[in-house]
């Protein structure tokens, strides 16, 4: 299976080939054999060319977004099937779309309020986790419909930040 990512901004192909345990995966050319195992909940052990990980993945914010943790690094990371992405090439985005905390944390601040325009990749809200904090952007262009927390607040993953439409 091919999909694109993007990771940190930078846009990769991949290429997934299912294991028995794991998969093959192509990544700019370099192939590399990866074995996987849920441990729990959203935690995963891989041994990748011989070297054990430990990670945590959660849902993102928005489809096909993903928080990828390995120790104290966050990575998110989109995934788009890029048959799906010609096919739905044409499609304008539109609608309300709700905005998801992607880790527990402590909102610190609130950039914005009801009724305001935002553009795509605006803060939205400053959310602490492990003693860093982490800017939650705007998916897409709109107007705040809601905001749903404020500041001194603790989200999980997965709570409803605000509803963009």
């Amino acid at each position: 299976m091919k999909l694109r990512g993007v990771i940190d901004g930078r846009q990769q192909e991949l290429e997934l080939e299912p294991t028995e345990g794991g998969y093959i995966v192509t990544v700019e050319g370099r192939t590399l054999e990866v074995d996987c195992a849920n441990l729990e909940a959203s935690f995963y052990s891989l041994i990748i060319d011989g070297k054990s990980y430990e990670i945590s993945v959660r849902e993102g914010a928005v489809p096909d977004e993903y928080a990828v943790r390995h120790g104290g690094h966050l990575r998110t990371v989109h995934i788009v099937d890029p048959m799906a992405a010609i096919a739905g090439a044409h499609l304008v985005q539109t609608g309300t779309i709700t905005v998801k905390a992607i880790m527990p944390g402590r909102v610190v601040k609130v950039l914005v309020e009801e009724g305001d325009e935002v553009d795509e990749a605006q803060g939205l809200i400053v959310l602490e986790a492990m003693k860093m904090e982490n800017e939650v952007d705007s998916p897409r262009r709109g107007k705040v419909q809601s905001v749903f927390v404020q500041p001194g607040q603790t989200v999980e993953a997965g709570d409803k930040i605000a509803v963009i439409e």
